[in-house]
């Protein structure tokens, strides 16, 4: 009974043990972040800002942005509508796809936010605000960090976004650490 219980305890300790990850700082100039060695850095090409797309060793795509017009990580608003206006919709003949019927009158946020996608929290990432944005459901939403202002150029405030949609979920935790090592060379 001993050697059984032994052998359940062993097994159970080496399903929490985690593999680890070597990772490599990167140096994009202006920012640099610490990323698994098996995910490629890729040319594109920007229009009026510097990006790149990383691969990971899945092939799961994540885009960063660096400029004056990056994406704020902002979630596409949700409609929703007391079930009660269907008719209003339904004769005026209005395309209902993507809209949410509740069977009461009063909508509030909080029936908002069980239909989002992602969540977001705020972090302070090598002293600078950064929204960090996870999906609710792993694999089915964005990861990302979404620097507002990282200084003040030309034109405005220089932003920093970096995102991947539908990470499965080793991608999507190797990501996030990623995040936390960004290190933003122009002070």
């Amino acid at each position: 009974m001993k050697i059984l219980w032994l052998l359940i305890l062993i097994s159970s300790y080496s399903c929490v043990v985690e593999k680890a990850v070597e990772m490599d700082t990167v140096n994009f100039g202006s920012f640099s972040i610490d990323l698994p060695v098996d995910w490629k850095v890729n040319e594109i090409k920007g229009v009026d800002s510097y990006v790149k797309e990383i691969v990971t060793s899945d092939s799961d795509t994540i885009y960063f942005d660096y400029g004056y017009y990056s994406d704020s990580l902002e979630e596409e608003s949700i409609r929703i509508y007391p079930s009660s206006m269907i008719p209003w919709f339904m004769e005026r003949k209005i395309d209902t796809s993507g809209i949410v019927f509740l069977n009461k009158e009063k909508i509030e946020n909080s029936d908002r936010e069980k239909y989002r996608k992602q969540k977001f929290t705020y972090e302070i990432v090598d002293g600078y605000q950064a929204k960090i944005v996870e999906p609710r459901i792993i694999g089915y939403g964005l990861t990302g960090v979404y620097f507002d202002s990282l200084g003040v150029g030309d034109i405005g405030n220089i932003r920093l976004q970096i995102s991947g949609q539908d990470l499965d979920s080793d991608n999507n935790e190797l990501f996030l650490q990623s995040i936390r090592t960004i290190k933003i060379k122009n002070r």
